[in-house]
């Protein structure tokens, strides 16, 4: 499996503004000496050398992902605004020719979470074909009400490509041609599911919007199947613990939470997704940082779980 990333945030789009740019420009100047900037190939190093907060961002779309199987089929997981940028992608291809055929995972139907759709040009293309799969019983009354004309201009009818709409059963598991999904209810207000995809022996798990609280940890080993072995898991790590404590019941979970999970349930490398809207690239390596922290302190566990951090474009090969 390959797994890239085309939206990370959580609750809203987070462009850089003028001013943030201005702000890593000048701190890219400042740590600059005269031979950084001497020739072109200098500069390249230099630029390359610079932490991802300065010479770059972890991105302001929010969630979307893809993920390719072995076979060259492709799962794509929620519709933030990240797909319109996949959805250019996808143009280059099949999709370009009306051949193209998808299959998409939903969570939920949280704005954050379909707000890409109407911006999805593979979606206007007569010819391709996309499959969308959700646990939700009106998932397709969902989507189309998204659309009627007092949200937006464009009716679903008006988007050509050949849309069909699955029910899942909730927490079962269901094969796509040589790939098993499993999708398991997390705790979040409206509902939400997770996606467990198994591929040749690998296993990538999604948990987006997620919170557990004192009551969800209670019931931890429910969540074993789903969890366990995982070799990549995208967790919601919206806030920080003492944020997490503040907002109890507001569906989101932090990086300790997740690295106890992952490490309960022999993760072997941990994501950490959904990023609160308004951190910085500087809080988001700060946020990086201390998971780390707190995953040293574990002695018994320590340096037997990978942590890293989500960010646009980046691709696992899994």
């Amino acid at each position: 499996m390959k797994v890239r990333f085309w939206g990370v945030r959580g609750s809203i789009p987070t462009p850089p503004t003028g001013t943030i740019i201005r702000e890593k420009l000048t701190r890219a100047l400042r740590l600059a000496t005269p031979g950084d900037i001497s020739s072109d190939e200098a500069i390249e190093r230099y630029i390359d050398s610079l932490p991802h907060s300065v010479k770059g961002t972890y991105g302001g779309n929010t969630t979307c992902l893809e993920v390719r199987t072995e076979d060259g089929e492709i799962l794509i997981i929620d519709c933030g605004t990240g797909i319109k940028n996949l959805g250019a992608e996808l143009m280059k291809t099949e999709f370009g020719k009306g051949t193209g055929i998808g299959t998409i995972l939903m969570t939920h139907t949280h704005w954050d979470h379909v707000q890409g759709i109407p911006f999805f040009v593979p979606f206007y293309i007569k010819g391709n074909r996309f499959n969308i799969y959700s646990p939700f019983k009106d998932i397709k009354a969902r989507v189309e009400y998204q659309q009627v004309f007092s949200h937006f201009p464009v009716n679903l009818d008006y988007m050509f490509a050949t849309k069909e709409f699955f029910i899942l059963e909730k927490e079962a598991a269901f094969y796509h041609n040589n790939i098993k999904i499993i999708n398991k209810r997390m705790h979040h207000p409206g509902g939400a599911f997770g996606y467990r995809i198994e591929e040749n022996g690998k296993a990538f798990v999604f948990t987006s919007d997620c919170e557990f609280n004192i009551d969800e940890i209670d019931r931890i080993e429910s969540y074993k199947e789903f969890f366990w072995g995982a070799d990549v898991c995208v967790f919601d790590t919206q806030y920080t613990f003492e944020e997490a404590i503040d907002k109890v019941d507001w569906g989101h979970s932090s990086a300790s939470i997740a690295i106890d999970i992952a490490l309960k349930f022999n993760v072997k490398k941990l994501i950490l997704f959904h990023h609160e809207p308004d951190y910085s690239d500087e809080k988001l390596e700060l946020v990086l940082s201390n998971a780390k922290t707190y995953m040293s302190m574990n002695a018994k566990h320590r340096g037997s779980l990978e942590i890293d951090i989500a960010r646009e474009g980046a691709i696992l090969n899994i």
